[in-house]
């Protein structure tokens, strides 16, 4: 076999082991969310029933709803005032979350109005 042929599939042999090797060595991606002091947490069902033709379904209160989103925060985090609205799909409780010392929001926490879950 000719001198030049062998000496390109050596090439091409290095190539192809040296980018497997550079994506066996990269780490895997990290999907996963981690949440620091993380309560358990019980839904807050009120008692609806002889409720009937009411036009607003919320059962958790702006109030109720920043306290249970407290319950996902940590230390050094400030809670916003809670605004209904809906979010994949169902009416909640949208907290806003800035870090102290900063009045931005960085983030929010949704808090389910009906049943008082987070919504993640």
């Amino acid at each position: 076999m000719n001198k030049g042929i062998i000496a390109i599939i050596v090439i091409l042999l290095i190539g192809v082991v040296a980018a497997g090797l550079y994506f066996a060595m990269q780490a895997p991606a990290n999907n996963t969310t981690n949440i620091s002091n993380q309560t358990n947490t019980t839904p807050v069902i009120t008692n609806t029933t002889n409720k009937t033709n009411t036009t607003n379904t919320t059962t958790i209160t702006a109030a109720r709803a920043k306290e249970l989103a407290s319950q996902y925060t940590g230390m050094g985090v400030t809670l916003g005032t809670p605004t209904l609205t809906t979010y994949k799909g169902v009416q909640v409780w949208m907290v806003p979350v800035s870090t102290s010392g900063q009045n931005l929001s960085v983030d929010s926490i949704y808090i389910n109005a009906k049943t008082g879950v987070r919504v993640q």
